[in-house]
């Protein structure tokens, strides 16, 4: 997954914010997360959205993503 896009899917969202997918989707619906939507209805949310909710809400300066692969 590539963190650095600008908008991410639901899926790429939840993995941001460090949450379970149905954990995202509450958050998003209780903190009401703006999003986007393109063709078939997917949501995409903006990167520096989700950035300033996890500064806000989970006094946290910035979020270090490290990807960890099965040998």
């Amino acid at each position: 997954m590539n963190v650095s896009k600008d908008y991410l899917n639901v899926k790429e969202s939840a993995i941001y914010m460090g949450l379970s997918l149905s954990g995202f989707k509450k958050m998003a619906s209780a903190f009401d997360i703006p999003f986007g939507k393109v063709p078939r209805g997917v949501k995409l949310y903006r990167r520096s959205d989700l950035a300033k909710l996890n500064e806000q809400y989970f006094n946290a300066k910035q979020i270090k993503l490290e990807v960890v692969r099965a040998v």
